[in-house]
């Protein structure tokens, strides 16, 4: 089952900001992506990449679009979605996909490791900082989108 993991760089200096850069890893049943260890550096905006993605991811999982590529903020760093005809998500880093799933795993995971990231680093961030509200605001209407996706098995 595909895996999503953000974290903050670990040269951002204090004090924290919802512009702090980070980087995103994903690990799939067919390989692995990440923004970490590229050169040029693939650093990005996290918590507005974040927010982008899953702001995108639910545009494109009730659409009809056959595609949807998350350009991280200030970053060359990209995923692409690409819609199967039986319904199945595939998740492509620089052309070569790491991941088959259904629209319910892919959004579940997403959900989960953005939750992982948020719990201990939102609270970090001043109330007012323009990362913190985008990121607020997006968590818990991709959970309640999430939650609500049909389950299916790939290939049904």
């Amino acid at each position: 089952m595909i895996q999503f993991e953000f974290s903050v760089d670990e040269n951002e200096a204090p004090p924290p900001s919802g512009f702090d850069l980070g980087h995103i890893h994903v690990r799939g049943d067919r390989g692995e992506a990440s923004s970490q260890g590229h050169t040029p550096d693939q650093a990005m905006m996290i918590y507005l990449s974040l927010t982008l993605l899953m702001n995108g991811l639910r545009r494109f999982l009730t659409g009809r679009d056959r595609s949807f590529t998350m350009s991280a903020v200030d970053s060359s760093f990209s995923l692409t979605f690409r819609r199967g005809k039986d319904g199945s998500i595939e998740t492509v880093y620089d052309g070569t996909v790491i991941d088959r799933s259904s629209a319910a795993d892919l959004a579940s995971a997403v959900r989960a490791g953005a939750e992982r990231f948020a719990k201990p680093r939102l609270p970090l961030l001043p109330r007012d900082d323009a990362g913190r509200e985008d990121l607020e605001k997006s968590l818990p209407e991709f959970g309640n989108f999430a939650t609500r996706l049909p389950r299916r098995n790939v290939g049904e």
